[in-house]
């Protein structure tokens, strides 16, 4: 963190040690500025939605949990973009397209202190309008995900994510999930428009994926795993995959316009299972002895406080986050 990031943070009563520098900030009662670079928001070069440098949710999240200012509002810009730089067509690459999507859901269910730029603000709605007059289709899983203990033992996040799938002790202590509970590993997150291709697609695809989910009743748990990796971007893509499972498997329309998601069909991974009436975005961290489990940016107040923000979105409870700790030994502690 720079200077002048330190002094606009510490006038608005928030303490941060590792707030990125590429970040920029400005700040003129009652609005705090956050501009982004262009690779962090998938205009040139994109980088991940999780990383430091482009989690803008986690950060508006996190400076509104730490302010003494309760009346603050925060402004999203770009650094040097342009209305030219999206046409209102299909973005140029997947990852500017899954942030079009999180600024137009961030701004709708935080709009009491959450704004966009004029000129983001303008590109939001000529993606809504994109997103209200086009029909889309889901990539279902076309195999089983791995169950090779030698090869999920050469990646522990993988084996975890394969503990919680497989152990049914694990899903009752830990996730608190009823016996009839049904759980699938690796749920694609990806979105194509009219036909599945590399040249029709809005968000990234591939290795994309939701790490494990659960159908509990009419609720589908989406879970954000992370193993000896603490990082403020679990809030990111907790908040990208929550949506994207509300929008799909809950209202089949995105932004509830003109437009609809149709689910491909599919039956592995318990893919054609999936339905319900609410989504729970899980975020899920281990604590090991030497640590709380969570980034040093997310205390537990911070986190209590981040839970309370999230859930007042304007949903009426259909989509609701928790952070939920494990460790290894299968103990369990629940923290909000």
């Amino acid at each position: 963190m720079n200077p002048e990031q330190r002094r606009i943070l510490t006038s608005i009563g928030v303490t941060l040690r590792d707030f990125p520098e590429s970040i920029e900030l400005a700040y003129t009662a009652p609005k705090l500025t956050m501009t982004l670079t262009q690779y962090a928001a998938g205009f040139s070069n994109p980088i991940n939605m999780q990383d430091t440098r482009a989690c803008f949710e986690a950060w508006c999240l996190i400076i509104k949990a730490k302010t003494s200012n309760p009346g603050l509002e925060i402004e999203l810009d770009v650094k040097n973009i342009t209305e030219a730089d999206y046409d209102g067509k299909l973005p140029e690459n997947g990852h500017l397209g899954r942030f079009l999507y999180r600024i137009l859901k961030f701004s709708e269910q935080y709009k009491l202190w959450f704004k966009l730029s004029p000129i983001l603000d303008n590109l939001k709605d000529k993606f809504k309008t994109y997103l209200d007059s086009h029909t889309f289709v889901t990539s279902a899983p076309d195999d089983e995900a791995s169950d090779n203990l030698d090869d999920l033992k050469n990646n522990l996040e993988s084996y975890i994510e394969y503990v919680f799938w497989d152990s049914y002790r694990a899903q009752r202590d830990i996730l608190k999930l009823d016996r009839g509970a049904i759980v699938g590993r690796q749920l694609p997150v990806s979105l194509f428009d009219v036909t599945k291709s590399k040249k029709t697609r809005v968000f990234t695809f591939g290795k994309s994926a939701v790490d494990f989910w659960a159908l509990d009743g009419d609720t589908i748990n989406v879970y954000e795993l992370k193993v000896n990796n603490p990082m403020v971007g679990i809030i990111t893509e907790i908040f990208f995959y929550s949506n994207y499972v509300h929008d799909v498997f809950i209202s089949k329309s995105l932004d509830h316009g003109k437009g609809c998601v149709k689910p491909e069909d599919g039956t592995y991974r318990s893919y054609d299972k999936i339905k319900g009436d609410q989504v729970k975005g899980i975020m899920l961290s281990n604590r090991r002895d030497d640590d709380k489990g969570w980034h040093p940016s997310l205390d537990e107040l911070t986190r209590r406080k981040i839970t309370d923000i999230m859930n007042t979105n304007g949903t009426a409870g259909i989509i609701q986050y928790i952070f939920l700790k494990y460790n290894f030994k299968m103990s369990i502690t629940v923290t909000p």
